[in-house]
C-alpha cells in the first residue's frame, strides 16, 4: 500500500511540475516560433500572405458585433453557420494577437468565450432531431468537437491575458462542461459515451477537441482520457483509433473523403502532442503511420482532387484540412521536400503555426520538390489483410491517366455496396465515374444540408458503380452489417512497367455467386493512348441475371448495334436497389460477337467494346428518376445484361482512348475506336484467353493462368 501511495504521489508530483511550467502559446504555435515570427515578418512571402488573411479575418470579426444565436437550424442555416463564423473569429483574433501584440484581438476573443459561458450552461439538446448523437449548439455533437478544437487554440493564443479568477471561470462554467457533454452526454442520453469511446472520424473529433482543451488546462486526467479512452484502458482513445483505423500503408478505411477530414483533426492534435507530450513519439508510432497517412492522401488524387468512391464529394489538395496535414507533416520529416510544393503550387497558403512558418520558409528558400504521383497499392485493415485500394497510373511521359480499382472493406457508415468497382481518370477529367455521395453540403434546402434519401437509395447501391449486379440486386442487400463482416481478396498484383494489373476476389457479396475480376493497364506499342483490359467473371450453380453497368461523364457518339431511343416517354429500369432511379433512354439488342460504345469527354473519345452474346441486352440509361426533388445529378451509364445458366460468366471488355476534337480549330483525328472485335477463346477455371483485334490486323492476346496459387499472365502482341 505505501509503495502504491508514492506512485501515485510521484505521478501528481510530474504532473504538476509539468503545468507549473507550462508556456503559452502551447498547442500549434509555440512561444519560440512567435518570436522567430515576428522577427522576420515581411521576408517570408507565403507566411506573409497567409498572415494577412488571418489579421484580415481578425479585423473583420473586430467590425461585427458579438453575435450567439439561439440553436436553431442545421448545416448551412443562420443560427449553425453563425456559430462556425465564431469559432473561426476567435481563431483568427487569438492568432492575431500573438503575432502582431493588437490587444483589441485578445479581448475580443475573451468577449466571445465570456458570452459563450453565459449561453452554454442554458441550452438543452439542439432542437432539430437530426442525428442520434445531438449537440447543444449544433445539431450533432460533431461540431462541436470542430467547436472546441477552435476554441482551444484561441483561449491557448490569450491564455496570459487573463487573470487567474477569469481562467478559473472559463474552465468551469464552459469548457469543463462542454469537454464532459462530448465525453458523456446528459444523464438522459448517453449516446456520446459510444461517439467518444468510438472507433471513426466522429470519435477523433472529439478526442482532439478534449485533449486540447486539457492541454491549454494542463489537464493530464483528461487528457489521459483523450488518449486512451474514457476509463483509459487504451481499448479506444486516440492511440488506439491509430492502431486500428489506418492500413500499415496509411490507408484510412471510409475511404479518401473522409481521409482527408479525420486527418485534421489527427495531425492538429498530434502536433499539439508533439509540442507537450514528445514521450508519446507521435510521429513516429506505429512506423510513422501519420505521415504514411498523409503521403496516402496525397496519392488519392487526380489533378489534386481527391477520388470519388464511397461517401465523397468535391475535395481536393486545397481544402483546409489539407493545409494543416501538409505544414503539420513537412514539419514533422523535413526531408520531404514534395510537401514543399503541394503548398506552394496547389494550396499557396499555409498554416499560421509553426508548422506553416518552417514550410513557408523552405519554400522561399527553394527546397521544393515536384510531388510524385505514383502507381500504388493501399491495404485496407488493421493488418493490412482486408483487400486494397489500387491506383495504377500511366507510366508513359507526360501522360496524365489513372485507373483506380476497389476492392477494400465496406468502409464503416460512409461505404458503399460496390466490391471490385473500377473508375478511369485521363486528360484532367474523370472519364468512368464513380457517383460519390448525394449531398448538398451545408444547403439548407437540401435536407438541412445532410446526406439525402437518394445517398442510401442510389449512390450506395451497387448499380451505382461499375461493378457486377447480380439480379439487379445490390451486393449483401446493402445491409452494412452484412458487409462489415468480410471483405475481398485481392488476388494478384502488379504495378510499374508497361503492363499493370490487379486481380481480386469476392466470395460473399451475392449467396452462392463467386465473383472475380482481373484488370489490366497496358502501354500497347501500336495505340494513340493505354488500353484498360477488364475481366469480370461471376460463377454460379444457378442461373441469374448479371448487369455490367459502366458510368461515364461524356457525350454519347456512337452505339456499334442499332438501338431504340425514347423519344416522348421514359421508363425505370427497376423499382428498387437503385434501378429507380435510372429513366432508360434507350435499348437495344446486343452483337452475337462484340458490343462497343462511344462517347466523348473534353477533346478526347472513349470506347468501351465487350464480347457479347445473343440474346444480352444494352440499357443506356441516366440518373434522375424517382427524385421528387432533384436530388440526383444527372449522369448516363451504358448497362450490358447477360441472362445466364448455370456455371461461368465472363465480360471481357476493353476501354481505349482515342482521337483528338478540337473546336477552336475545328480539327478533330482518330475519332473512331480501333477495337474491332474482343473474344473469348478460352474461359476454364485454370486459364482464361481473350484476343482483342483492331485495325490493320494488330491484336492483343491476354493469357491468365489461374492453375496454381500464384496467378500469371501474358500479354502479347501481334
Amino acid at each position: 500500500m505505501k509503495k502504491l501511495v508514492v506512485i501515485i504521489f510521484a505521478s501528481a508530483l510530474s504532473f504538476s511540475l509539468a503545468a507549473s511550467s507550462h508556456r503559452h502559446p502551447c498547442l500549434l504555435l509555440s512561444k519560440d516560433a512567435v518570436v522567430q515570427m515576428k522577427a522576420v515578418r515581411g521576408s517570408v512571402p507565403l507566411f506573409d500572405a497567409s498572415l494577412a488573411e488571418v489579421i484580415d479575418n481578425a479585423e473583420r470579426a473586430l467590425e461585427r458585433e458579438i453575435n450567439l444565436p439561439r440553436p436553431e437550424h442545421g448545416g448551412g442555416g443562420y443560427s449553425h453557420e453563425t456559430h462556425k463564423l465564431n469559432y473561426f473569429d476567435m481563431y483568427n483574433c487569438g492568432i492575431a494577437w500573438q503575432i502582431t501584440g493588437k490587444r483589441a484581438y485578445a479581448d475580443r476573443v475573451k468577449a466571445m468565450l465570456t458570452a459563450y459561458a453565459e449561453l452554454y450552461p442554458t441550452l438543452g439538446y439542439h432542437p432539430l432531431n437530426l442525428s442520434p448523437v445531438p449537440g447543444r449548439i449544433f445539431w450533432q455533437t460533431l461540431n462541436e468537437s470542430v467547436w472546441l478544437l477552435h476554441a482551444a487554440q484561441a483561449y491557448d493564443c490569450i491564455y496570459d491575458t487573463l487573470s487567474s479568477r477569469e481562467r478559473r471561470h472559463l474552465e468551469s462554467v464552459l469548457f469543463r462542461p462542454y469537454a464532459e457533454f462530448i465525453m458523456n452526454g446528459t444523464a438522459d442520453n448517453r449516446a456520446n459515451q459510444r461517439t467518444f469511446n468510438n472507433l471513426n472520424n466522429h470519435a477523433t473529433w472529439a478526442n482532439a477537441a478534449v485533449g486540447m482543451i486539457a492541454i491549454v488546462m494542463g489537464d493530464d486526467a483528461m487528457l489521459r482520457k483523450a488518449l486512451y479512452g474514457k476509463d483509459e484502458s487504451g481499448e479506444v482513445g486516440f492511440m488506439r483509433q491509430l492502431d486500428v483505423l489506418f492500413s500499415p500503408d496509411g490507408y484510412f478505411t471510409e475511404g479518401a473523403y473522409y481521409q482527408r477530414y479525420a486527418i485534421w483533426p489527427f495531425m492538429i492534435f498530434a502536433q499539439c502532442l508533439q509540442h507537450n507530450r514528445p514521450d508519446l513519439g507521435i510521429f513516429t508510432y506505429r512506423d510513422g503511420i501519420l505521415l504514411k497517412a498523409v503521403d496516402t492522401l496525397l496519392q488519392m488524387a487526380y489533378d489534386g482532387q481527391f477520388m470519388h468512391f464511397n461517401d465523397a464529394l468535391e475535395k481536393g489538395y486545397d481544402a483546409q484540412e489539407l493545409v494543416s496535414a501538409v505544414d503539420i507533416a513537412y514539419l514533422a520529416d523535413p526531408s520531404n521536400k514534395e510537401l514543399l510544393s503541394v503548398a506552394a503550387d496547389y494550396q499557396q497558403k499555409v498554416l499560421v503555426s509553426d508548422a506553416g512558418f518552417a514550410v513557408a520558409k523552405a519554400i522561399a528558400e527553394g527546397q521544393a520538390r515536384p510531388l510524385k504521383l505514383r502507381s500504388c497499392i493501399l491495404h485496407d485493415g488493421a493488418d493490412g489483410s482486408e483487400g486494397a485500394f489500387v491506383i495504377m497510373r500511366s507510366p508513359r511521359e507526360g501522360e496524365n491517366s489513372a485507373l483506380t480499382f476497389k476492392a477494400t472493406s465496406h468502409g464503416l457508415s460512409h461505404g458503399h455496396f460496390d466490391r471490385l468497382n473500377f473508375a478511369y481518370y485521363d486528360a484532367g477529367n474523370e472519364i468512368v465515374t464513380d457517383y460519390g455521395a448525394a449531398r448538398f453540403l451545408n444547403i439548407v434546402a437540401k435536407y438541412n444540408g445532410h446526406y439525402t434519401h437518394e445517398n442510401n437509395s442510389y449512390a450506395k447501391q451497387t448499380i451505382a458503380h461499375n461493378t457486377l449486379v447480380v439480379d439487379a440486386k445490390s451486393q449483401f442487400q446493402a445491409k452494412m452489417k452484412d458487409a462489415s463482416d468480410s471483405h475481398p481478396e485481392i488476388t494478384a498484383c502488379s504495378l510499374g512497367g508497361d503492363v499493370q494489373m490487379v486481380a481480386s476476389r469476392e466470395e460473399n457479396a451475392y449467396p452462392g455467386v463467386s465473383m472475380e475480376r482481373w484488370l489490366f493497364f497496358a502501354d500497347v506499342p501500336f495505340l494513340q493512348f493505354p488500353l484498360v483490359m477488364d475481366l469480370l467473371r461471376a460463377t454460379s450453380s444457378e442461373s441469374h441475371c448479371y448487369d455490367y453497368p459502366v458510368h461515364y461523364l461524356g457525350h454519347m457518339i456512337e452505339l456499334s448495334v442499332p438501338y431504340s431511343k425514347a423519344l416522348e416517354t421514359m421508363h425505370r429500369m427497376g423499382d428498387a436497389s437503385g434501378y429507380q432511379h435510372l429513366w432508360v433512354e434507350a435499348e437495344a439488342d446486343a452483337a452475337d460477337g462484340t458490343t462497343a460504345y462511344t462517347w466523348l469527354t473534353g477533346y478526347r473519345m472513349y470506347s468501351i467494346s465487350t464480347a457479347t452474346a445473343a440474346g444480352d441486352k444494352v440499357f443506356i440509361a441516366r440518373t434522375g428518376a424517382s427524385d421528387p426533388d432533384f436530388n440526383l445529378r444527372s449522369e448516363p451509364a451504358y448497362i450490358l445484361r447477360h441472362q445466364a445458366g448455370p456455371g461461368s460468366t465472363l465480360f471481357a471488355s476493353c476501354l481505349e482512348t482515342h482521337g483528338k476534337y478540337d473546336i477552336k480549330v475545328e480539327q478533330s483525328a482518330n475519332l473512331d475506336r480501333s477495337c474491332t472485335a474482343v473474344e473469348v477463346t478460352e474461359n476454364s477455371p485454370s486459364h482464361i484467353s481473350v484476343r482483342y483485334s483492331f485495325k490493320d490486323g494488330r491484336a492483343v492476346l491476354l493469357d491468365v493462368d489461374l492453375s496454381s496459387d500464384q496467378i500469371k499472365y501474358n500479354v502479347s502482341y501481334e
